[in-house]
C-alpha cells in the first residue's frame, strides 16, 4: 500500500509561482497589519517577550564581588494553522474557444489569479475581525473565527482621551470643524509606547476617517505653507510621524442582504507598531521574524500557497485545479485588556 506522501500529486510549479507572486491591491490591510512569517510546521509555540530590557539595573561592582548578569525571560503560547482551499474549474468548451484565433487567452493563469483574489478577500475580513470585533482579546487562545468570543482588540469608543488614556484634556472629535487630529494621534502613540517602549509607526483608517482628514482645516492650514500638493496617505503619514505608513481600508465584502459592507469600521482608526516593511504579496515580507515583538503576524506554512496539478473530471467535462494555503493570524503584542498593547483601536472618533 502506498503511504500518504506517495499519493500526493505534487504541485504545478508554474501556477504555484504565479499564486505565490500574486500582488495584493493597494488597499490591502491584512498583510499590512500582520506580515507573513514562514513556518515549517502546522502547529507549534511562539515566544512572548516581556519588558525586562527596560529595567534599570546597577552594574557597578566592587572588586572580588559577584558579576551582575542579565537573563532574558519570556513566555510561550501555541499557534495552529488553518487550511484554506479553493478550486477553479474550466469547461473543456471554454478552453477550446480560448485557444482559437489571434486573441488566445491563458485561462489557467487568469483563473489562478481570480482564485487567489477570492482567498485574500476572505483573509482580509478574517484579519479585520481579529482586531475589531467587540470583545476582549485573550492572548493565550488563538482566533477561532467566532465574533464576540475572546477575539479582537474590542472597540474603544471615542469620548475624549482625558480618562481613557491619561491626557490632561480631551481632544475634539474629528468630525468637529475645529478638531486637530494630531492631538489624538500623539496621545494614542504615547499610550502604546508606555506598553512596548516605542511609538506606533503604522495606522489603518476607515474610509470616512480618510475623507474627513482630506478636508480637515488644521491639516490644510499646516501644509499650505510647505507644499502645493494635495493631501494623500503619504503626506498624512509624514504629518502624523508614521514611518511605516498609513493604509485606507477600502475593502468590501458581500453581505447576505446583497450589500457591499466595509471589512474595517469606516469611522475607526488602528495605530500599531510593526518592525517590518509592508508586504503587498502573499509571501513573507523582508525581515519578518516570529521572535520580533510586533503587533501581529500571519504564520504561513512554508511552500504555500501551492497549486496542485490540474486534472480532468470526465462526468462534467471540466478541468480542475486546487490552491491550498495554510495560515493563521496571531496578535502577539497586546496588553492585558486588549485595548492598549502594541496597538490601539478607536471607533466613532468622528462623533
Amino acid at each position: 500500500m502506498m503511504n500518504l506522501a506517495q499519493t500526493y500529486a505534487g504541485v504545478d510549479p508554474i501556477l504555484t509561482t504565479l499564486a505565490q507572486g500574486f500582488m495584493l491591491p493597494a488597499t490591502n490591510i491584512a498583510n499590512f497589519i500582520a506580515p507573513v512569517v514562514d513556518t515549517p510546521t502546522r502547529a507549534g509555540r511562539i515566544l512572548r517577550f516581556g519588558k525586562e530590557q527596560f529595567a534599570i539595573n546597577d552594574f557597578r561592582r566592587a572588586y572580588g564581588t559577584n558579576i551582575p548578569y542579565v537573563q532574558t525571560r519570556y513566555d510561550s503560547e501555541p499557534y495552529a494553522l488553518e487550511q484554506e482551499v479553493v478550486a477553479w474549474e474550466l469547461p473543456e468548451e471554454v478552453i477550446e474557444n480560448a485557444g482559437e484565433g489571434p486573441a488566445q487567452v491563458d485561462l489557467r493563469a487568469i483563473e489562478t489569479r481570480n482564485a487567489m483574489s477570492r482567498l485574500m478577500n476572505a483573509y482580509e475580513k478574517t484579519v479585520s475581525e481579529v482586531v475589531t470585533v467587540t470583545a476582549g482579546f485573550n492572548p493565550y487562545e488563538p482566533y477561532n473565527g467566532i465574533p464576540g468570543s475572546q477575539t479582537g482588540l474590542g472597540f474603544q469608543t471615542f469620548t475624549g482621551f482625558q480618562t481613557s488614556y491619561g491626557a490632561s484634556a480631551g481632544a475634539a472629535p474629528w468630525g468637529d470643524p475645529t478638531s486637530n487630529p494630531i492631538e489624538a494621534v500623539l496621545t494614542l502613540k504615547r499610550s502604546v509606547s508606555y506598553q512596548i517602549g516605542i511609538r506606533p509607526n503604522s495606522m489603518i483608517v476607515g474610509t470616512a476617517i480618510f475623507d474627513q482628514l482630506l478636508t480637515n482645516q488644521n491639516i490644510l492650514e499646516r501644509i499650505k505653507y510647505t507644499t502645493a500638493d494635495s493631501i494623500d496617505v503619504d503626506m498624512l503619514a509624514r504629518y502624523f510621524g508614521l514611518e511605516r505608513g498609513i493604509r485606507v481600508a477600502e475593502g468590501r465584502f458581500l453581505a447576505e442582504n446583497g450589500q457591499l459592507l466595509p471589512v474595517f469600521p469606516e469611522n475607526g482608526i488602528l495605530l500599531f507598531y510593526s518592525p517590518n516593511g509592508p508586504s503587498d504579496a502573499v509571501m513573507p515580507s523582508g525581515g519578518a521574524n516570529a521572535a520580533t515583538p510586533a503587533f501581529a503576524y500571519t504564520y504561513q506554512l512554508t511552500g504555500t500557497p501551492a497549486v496542485r496539478p490540474e486534472y480532468y473530471i470526465r462526468e462534467r467535462r471540466v478541468v480542475r485545479a486546487e490552491i491550498t494555503v495554510e495560515r493563521a493570524v496571531h496578535p502577539v503584542g497586546l496588553g492585558t485588556t486588549g485595548l492598549i498593547g502594541s496597538g490601539a483601536m478607536i471607533t466613532n472618533i468622528l462623533a
